[in-house]
């Protein structure tokens, strides 16, 4: 894993190594150290059940967002009939992709461990 964290939002992303998951480093994102990683999880530790679970829930919120933005065109190209073969694989990836996500509070020990699904490439 490697790990990301931006410290305007205290947000920390936990990535595959082989840049499978790079679409979630966004502005304000910079590699962390070992000793940041550890010094947000201590901190993340201390949330309450009911911050945890808010937290959890807005960047749930978030990728749902994104998720949508990606599937509206492509949905629109199928509705009008201008969709190509990739364009209707892409729009299956994006609504499985959207439904792993939507399904994340379902996780064991959710909110406190989170195993976020990659989006589609």
């Amino acid at each position: 894993m490697t790990y990301y964290i931006n410290k305007n939002t205290s947000v920390l992303l936990s990535l595959a190594d082989d840049g499978s998951e790079d679409s979630f480093i966004t502005e304000g994102f910079r590699l962390a150290t070992r000793k940041q990683v550890d010094e947000f999880l201590d901190a993340a530790n201390s949330l309450t059940p009911e911050q945890a679970l808010s937290e959890a829930l807005t960047q749930r919120d978030s990728l749902l967002a994104t998720a949508g933005l990606r599937i509206s065109p492509l949905q629109d190209a199928v509705d009008d009939e201008t969709a190509t073969a990739a364009d209707i694989a892409k729009l299956k990836e994006w609504k499985q992709y959207r439904g792993a996500v939507n399904r994340v509070p379902d996780q064991p020990n959710f909110p406190k461990v989170i195993n976020w699904p990659a989006p589609p490439n």
